[in-house]
């Protein structure tokens, strides 16, 4: 077997030459996701903050790229006294990643991923980072399954780890109709929502195809997204992290170009009421955001909704995938739980003494990002 290499790059230029070989090792490993291409980490680049320092465990053999690791950097605070200097993956906060994997040649996807975790553990890396906050793993998965079996075989790594929920509705049980598959409170719901539009005059649900409206029609969602939590006394997304927002009307051209964009609109007399978006990649939808106007009419999402399963479906879409959280709404659209996990991943380090002892995650009070 040929030599296999590894690559530690820590500047955008360097990460910038991965362009060309990042999509096809994707698609062929795996882990082949929608947050894990180079577009969306590309738009993640461009929109996270210009503080962020990147961290890519790259492997070559014989020139070529076999695994990528996509980390950067975050100084964490604990106890208002002790600095750590924490691995976290691309894309996590600020934009709605989920399913965090490292990217691998298929033929040695366990070992390379076992080789890409000790790298991390080299002299010459080990100074540079504390702990690793790994979120989102989709453990149910095939590459979520490897990438858990390659952290067992690097014992230098101790791990905690903590279950977190996702949703998904496989398009096999929906029908055709799908109001049939759905509870009879849901369609009673959908239809009476409908009837109420028809008295209003004309509605219709659309998607948009047009790239010089896309801004526009973001702009929408955006409004409807912090309307509908501001009326539950909450901030939305978007309001709360304007980078998400960035990121959005920069991936969200790419998506287009490439097929991937589903922005759909739900309108009344003219009047665009409800939004959502999301994104078909490898036959299955992925649900993003959505918003609507809550002092309009009780269940006008409800019929977005209704009408982007329809479209799905007509797509011969797989799946519906609702992604992080599951919730009762979900549920109710079919919706079936999956369990994954975030992982704090340590080595064997004075400092890291209190983790072994405790358990501290990196989202309550005493553990904060600086």
């Amino acid at each position: 077997m040929q030599t296999i290499t590894p690559h530690i790059m820590t500047s955008w230029s360097e990460i910038e030459k991965l362009k060309e070989d990042w999509n096809p090792l994707l698609q062929q490993s795996d882990a082949d996701n929608i947050f894990l291409t180079w577009q969306w980490i590309e738009s993640w680049k461009k929109t996270c903050s210009p503080n962020t320092k990147p961290f890519f465990v790259v492997l070559k053999q014989a020139q070529q790229v076999v695994a990528i690791a996509p980390f950067y950097i975050q100084p964490y605070r604990l106890f208002k006294f002790f600095t750590y200097q924490v691995l976290r993956f691309a894309g996590d906060q600020g934009i709605g990643s989920e399913y965090s994997n490292f990217i691998v040649k298929q033929e040695q996807t366990i070992q390379l991923k076992a080789l890409l975790w000790s790298t991390l553990l080299t002299s010459d890396q080990a100074s540079q980072w504390d702990l690793i906050w790994y979120s989102n793993v989709a453990s149910w998965s095939k590459g979520g399954k490897t990438l858990l079996t390659s952290l067992q075989k690097t014992p230098q790594l101790n791990m905690k780890s903590r279950v977190v929920e996702f949703a998904n509705t496989e398009l096999k049980n929906v029908s055709e109709q799908v109001l049939p598959s759905l509870s009879k409170s849901l369609r009673t719901n959908i239809k009476q929502t409908q009837n109420y539009l028809s008295r209003q005059g004309d509605w219709q649900v659309s998607f948009c195809d047009d790239p010089s409206l896309l801004e526009k029609e973001l702009n929408r969602l955006f409004e409807l997204h912090n309307l509908r939590w501001q009326n539950a006394g909450l901030q939305g997304s978007f309001e709360r992290r304007p980078e998400m927002a960035a990121f959005y009307q920069d991936f969200a051209v790419k998506a287009l170009q490439l097929g991937w964009l589903r922005l759909a609109k739900l309108e009344c007399e003219g009047v665009t009421q409800a939004m959502q978006i999301g994104y078909v990649y490898q036959d299955q939808f992925f649900a993003l955001q959505e918003g609507f106007n809550a002092d309009f009419q009780n269940g006008v999402g409800q019929v977005l909704r209704y009408h982007v399963f329809q479209q799905c479906l007509k797509e011969q879409l797989t799946d519906y995938d609702f992604l992080g959280v599951y919730t009762n709404h979900k549920r109710r659209w079919l919706a079936q739980k999956r369990e994954g996990q975030n992982l704090l991943i340590w080595p064997n380090k004075i400092k890291n003494v209190l983790f072994r002892l405790m358990t501290i995650w990196p989202t309550g009070k005493y553990f904060k990002p600086l």
